[in-house]
């Protein structure tokens, strides 16, 4: 085989896998879109919570405020103790309590996770947020067309490094192998963002409220920031160990996610405009 066809075969490759990813990216985002109206929707501390990490944000949440209420001690090893009976302001923190109460006093973050994620206090969020359009509904799937054509891409992108291999033309087959790398990272990219079951208002709801806690507009909701990234953000180091503990427990044991928002960048307004329709 010619030297002039293999390099055609290489960039030819190259452009499929490229278009392939774009295709698919187009694909999935067009699937999560919903209504231009659903991103003037102002969730609370615990539907922010559950967006950014499902059932299991929620409840680091409940503590990060519970223990600004000094009702709990969270210990740096993961162990919450009871300080006092007193029941938070929230439904949420009402059912922390009454878990951590009646199983003696004291839990360690993650047994107090898996006794709480299937709790009535957060059962009824994902429906609520499924009905303001900012949650994705249970059974959601990404198009599946877009995903076999970008395997497919790679496919022919591998095919191509062997060939060029065995005809030794090097930068071939290093076109090639570029566009095969490229190929499989999008496709591990794609398959851990499926796994986060926000429509696109979603994901920019929980931008503008980071946005806004970092410009300072949030001081009356102090436990967001535990809401929006997780317990690495509490501001007291013990806490912040002891949530973090939780963090060696995969994440689908309890059916949960980690989406890190993004601050909005100034041409957000064309962002929101995107979201129409």
């Amino acid at each position: 085989m010619s030297q002039l066809s293999v390099e055609l075969s290489a960039l030819g490759s190259a452009f499929v896998v490229v278009l392939s990813v774009l295709t698919d990216r187009e694909a999935r985002r067009r699937s999560r879109r919903v209504p231009y109206g659903a991103v003037e929707r102002r969730p609370g501390l615990y539907e922010l919570a559950l967006l950014a990490g499902g059932p299991r944000r929620v409840v680091l949440t409940a503590l990060a405020a519970l223990a600004r209420a000094r009702a709990v001690r969270v210990g740096g090893d993961g162990h919450v103790e009871v300080l006092t009976t007193a029941r938070g302001t929230g439904a949420v923190e009402n059912a922390a309590m009454t878990t951590l109460v009646s199983s003696g006093g004291e839990l360690t973050v993650g047994e107090l996770c898996a006794a709480m994620c299937g709790g009535v206090a957060i059962a009824e969020l994902p429906a609520r947020l499924t009905h303001q359009r900012l949650l994705l509904p249970a059974g959601y799937s990404a198009p599946g067309w877009s995903r076999r054509l970008l395997r497919l891409s790679t496919g022919i992108a591998c095919a191509v490094v062997v060939l060029a291999v065995f005809e030794r033309q090097v930068v071939s087959a290093a076109i090639a192998l570029t566009a095969l790398a490229i190929g499989e990272v999008a496709w591990r990219v794609a398959r851990t963002s499926d796994r986060i079951p926000l429509t696109e208002a979603g994901r920019f709801v929980l931008a503008r409220t980071l946005t806004r806690y970092e410009d300072g507009g949030l001081r009356a909701m102090p436990d967001v920031v535990v809401a929006l990234l997780g317990g690495s953000a509490a501001g007291d180091l013990e806490l912040r160990r002891g949530l973090q503990t939780i963090d060696v427990i995969p994440l689908d044991v309890d059916g949960s996610w980690a989406w890190r928002p993004a601050r909005l960048r100034p041409s957000a307004a064309d962002r929101l405009e995107s979201l129409r329709g």
